[in-house]
């Protein structure tokens, strides 16, 4: 007996998905889309949150990160990070503590710390620092991947029960175990001043790094760069 593959059921049932795909309109379409974001958000769980987030998908320093960035789950926690961010301007400190615990509980400790990345001003930084240097695109764009997918080693993010003793021995003992091309000290709010009364000490134990910061009256973040000597 011959195998017809008109009559795989498989076959025509993907086949069927297909055509009726190209049927639709493009506002079926952005339905679609739209519910799909609404289930992607609904962790959330507070209308007015969920509508910045929805507002910042239009962002341009969204669209920057988007040229560089494929990965969907990455981008998300990016999203989280311009809210959160977005939140903080707006001085709405209770609604962005609260996303702040809900992102924790979704993903994790490391899912908040790449969100963080983006609500402290990181990556911005991050990603200029390494143009200044580029020697392909491809490289710019696993330097970045391989950064926000091991974050734990490049960046300290300082809460405000830290101790400066205890953030300068973290500091030193992750930099010399990693040695990061950049490490980053970035404390937001009231652990912003436990970050600058760290600086001067940081300055004197990370001998092969030089200090570049970025600094407001909310925001402290020390950018360590390794000094690289050409022979």
């Amino acid at each position: 007996m011959s195998y017809d593959p008109s009559r795989d059921p498989i076959k025509s049932v993907a086949r069927g998905v297909t055509e009726g795909l190209l049927d639709w309109s493009k506002e079926q379409v952005r339905q679609l889309i739209s519910k799909l974001r609404d289930k992607e958000l609904a962790f959330i769980q507070d209308k007015k949150t969920i509508k910045r987030v929805k507002e910042l998908y239009r962002s341009g320093e969204l669209a920057i990160y988007k040229e560089y960035i494929k990965d969907e789950k990455m981008l998300f926690l990016l999203k989280m990070g311009l809210t959160l961010r977005s939140l903080e301007k707006g001085n709405e400190e209770e609604r962005r503590g609260k996303l702040r615990t809900k992102i924790f509980n979704k993903y994790e400790i490391k899912g908040l710390h790449i969100a963080q990345f983006v609500e402290n001003g990181i990556l911005n930084r991050y990603i200029g620092i390494l143009m200044e240097d580029i020697d392909s695109v491809d490289k710019f764009k696993k330097d970045i991947r391989n950064i926000l997918e091991n974050i734990e080693k490049h960046v300290l993010f300082v809460e405000r029960i830290d101790t400066e003793r205890g953030i300068i021995k973290q500091t030193v003992t992750m930099v010399h175990s990693h040695r990061p091309m950049i490490f980053v000290v970035s404390g937001i709010s009231s652990a912003a001043n436990i970050v600058r009364n760290c600086e001067g000490r940081l300055k004197e134990l990370l001998v092969n790094y030089e200090l570049e910061k970025i600094s407001s009256e909310r925001k402290e973040n020390l950018f360590f760069k390794r000094i690289i000597n050409v022979q």
